[in-house]
Order: structure tokens, then sequence, then C-alpha cells
């Protein structure tokens, strides 16, 4: 059970528990904006997609650069016979 259900159960609790004359208008939950979502998971897409073209591992992260929305992806791969790895770091505009 996660944080959310907790909270709704104790409110739900509450609103029940409590007399008609202090109960009130429960506000509705605001609205998160759905942009934000397909974007960050479009730029962990465009880091697994290099990951396997460098063949290391990389994480994405949305950024704003220079007023542009930007993906940063980190490509780390390892290195071969002992030698260092590689730190690989690729920006690709987010649209």
């Amino acid at each position: 059970m996660n944080i959310f259900h907790t909270l709704t159960r104790a409110l739900a609790a509450l609103l029940v528990s409590a007399p008609a004359a202090f109960a009130g208008p429960v506000a509705a939950p605001l609205d998160v904006p759905t942009l934000a979502q397909p974007v960050a998971a479009n730029c962990n897409a465009i880091a697994q997609q290099m990951a396997a073209q460098y063949g290391g591992k990389a994480r994405g992260s949305l950024q704003n650069r220079g007023g542009q929305q930007v993906c940063v992806v980190v490509i780390v791969v390892q290195g071969k016979n002992g030698q260092r790895g590689e730190r690989i770091e690729v920006v690709v505009p987010a649209n």
C-alpha cells in the first residue's frame, strides 16, 4: 500500500466520523500536466536505444538548455581488458 492510499483512507475516515456541522466540501486533486510524463519517458527510451547502440548502460534526463527542452543522455561503456571505462554524454532535442 502506498502513501496515497494511506492518506486517502485516513481522510475518508476523518470525514465519515466528523459531525455534519463540521463537514465541508472536499477539494478535488490538482490536475498533473500530461505533457511532462511522455517527454521524460521518451528521454529514457532514447537513452535505452543509445545504450544498445554503444553497448553500455545509459540514463536520460530532461533538461532546459538555452530555452529549449533537450534530453541529456549519459552512457557508460565498460572498458575491455582492464582498460578504463568511457563516459559518453549526448544531447538530443526533446521534440
